[in-house]
């Protein structure tokens, strides 16, 4: 009986590694601007000196050949798009690469789900740095937004993912059902 309950253990092990590892599709749409336009985002405020620059001379990209350039110059501009997680009670984990030219004043900020992860005012010009927040899903669609102010120059985004995995202890209880239903079927087959 010892070698039947350490051989359903280790399933139960393989079975969780085997579920928690799931690939993590980048749920964002267009997220890094490759398109050349903001398809997939919709822009909020002030929008007139916001775009999308690809590879060429002068162009700002931080990975592929596309990133997006803001410079709202009376009140802040961005862009939103709402994000379909899955289901509550997953972690989330949000990536961008942000490139701040030091212009003066100017403003960053970054909210998903209605929750404010970064607030940046005047920030120093610098080359792109990459930011990561993670999370639990507190809805099945989440709203990511990007605010900026910049009326002497643009800030630059690039990059932008968000991956959404069941939680850990979801998985090891998906593991641990799957080892007491082989546990019952090999009862049986006895």
């Amino acid at each position: 009986m010892k070698k039947i309950g350490s051989s359903i253990a280790g399933l139960a092990l393989a079975a969780t590694a085997v579920f928690a590892a799931p690939a993590q599709a980048n749920l964002v749409t267009n997220g890094g601007f490759e398109t050349g336009d903001f398809s997939g985002w919709t822009q909020t405020g002030e929008s007139d000196f916001n775009g999308v620059q690809c590879a060429g001379p002068g162009a700002s990209v931080y990975a592929g050949n596309c990133s997006a350039y803001f410079g709202p110059f009376s009140s802040q501009g961005g862009i939103a798009q709402t994000i379909d997680v899955g289901s509550i009670g997953k972690t989330w984990t949000l990536a961008f690469a942000f490139m701040p030219d030091g212009g003066m004043p100017s403003s960053f900020t970054v909210s998903f789900g209605g929750k404010t992860l970064l607030s940046i005012t005047d920030p120093v010009a610098s080359d792109y740095v990459v930011y990561q927040f993670s999370g639990l899903t507190t809805a099945e669609n989440m709203t990511l937004s990007f605010d900026f102010f910049d009326p002497v120059g643009f800030l630059s985004l690039d990059e932008v993912t968000v991956t959404s995995v069941p939680e850990p202890a979801t998985t090891a209880l998906m593991g641990a059902a799957l080892a007491g239903l082989l546990l019952m079927r090999r009862r049986k087959a006895s």
